[in-house]
């Protein structure tokens, strides 16, 4: 649960946050008891838990220019009086199933006017959701639109395999190993859902260099692809324990630092990229390119 306070409002309207997939701004005048406000107010909670979840912050205006829509302007609170926690939370309860799981934190802004603004956490769900117009909408960018008929059957999937997500670490040790390895590539495959994820893989294509040096790494085979040359390591769990609900696994692969490679590849994949397997679960891929400080991927 996050710690939501005025000064950390505030920061964010400073800092100019912008709003995204996960993010939102709602003046104070979305929370009013009509049933257009409430039935938008449904369509947002909706939207959020059939996407990627989020939080959606009421209270907080944005600019009216155009060009600066999407940016926090200035803390527009409600007065706590008029609009409860109690009165959201049985707007949110009409959301067909109900959503498991939603936080509402009243964030103080002025206390002897009772203001506040209402920051609503909204996990991603595991099923599709339903709004009072009996749409079942989604986030796309700064919107909600309404959902395909193919993305309900994707959302509704969600409980009969498991989700997992990856993060990733590579690693320069202040000095080489007792195996003589100069560092690591580490991935942590989470398992986010309650379901048991029998047979976990990851095959990840990474480059041959890193910021200028040659990489070795201990176990890999070289991949040849349009755009261009690159290390392929794989690991899994098939010969091990299976990755239980919210736990995780640690892909670890060690390398080496060489002089040089011959023939070295002219042409060479420049970023990492990954594509992870677990059970029925759609196929999670991605890529990132490390930064100077060899920073956390995730």
């Amino acid at each position: 649960m996050s710690e939501w306070t005025k000064p950390k409002l505030e920061q964010m309207i400073a800092d100019g946050v912008e709003e995204n997939l996960t993010l939102d701004y709602k003046r104070a005048d979305s929370l009013i008891k009509s049933d257009g406000k409430k039935a938008e107010l449904v369509r947002d909670i909706s939207a959020f838990a059939n996407s990627s979840g989020g939080v959606l912050i009421y209270g907080i205006a944005e600019p009216d220019d155009k060009a600066k829509r999407h940016l926090p302007e200035r803390l527009d609170p409600i007065n706590r009086e008029e609009i409860s926690k109690e009165w959201i939370e049985q707007v949110i309860q009409t959301i067909q199933p109900r959503v498991e799981g939603i936080v509402i934190h009243p964030v103080t802004i002025d206390e002897p006017q009772s203001l506040v603004c209402y920051v609503v956490e909204v996990p991603q769900s595991h099923t599709a959701h339903q709004a009072r117009d009996h749409i079942y909408y989604k986030r796309h960018n700064f919107n909600n639109l309404p959902m395909e008929d193919y993305e309900i059957r994707d959302v509704m999937n969600r409980k009969t395999h498991p989700r997992v997500s990856v993060s990733a670490k590579f690693v320069v040790f202040p000095r080489l190993n007792e195996d003589g390895a100069a560092g690591a590539l580490n991935f942590s495959i989470n398992n986010e859902s309650d379901l048991l994820a029998r047979y976990v893989s990851i095959i990840v294509n990474a480059p041959i260099r890193i910021h200028g040096k040659l990489i070795a790494y201990k176990e890999a085979i070289h991949d040849r692809s349009e755009e261009g040359e690159s290390y392929r390591l794989t690991f899994s769990n098939h010969l091990g324990a299976p990755l239980f609900p919210h736990a995780g696994l640690q892909a670890r692969f060690y390398f080496h630092l060489v002089d040089r490679m011959s023939p070295e590849p002219k042409k060479q994949l420049d970023d990492f990229r990954y594509v992870v397997f677990a059970d029925s679960m759609p196929r999670l891929t991605g890529s990132f390119a490390l930064d100077e400080n060899y920073c956390k991927i995730s």
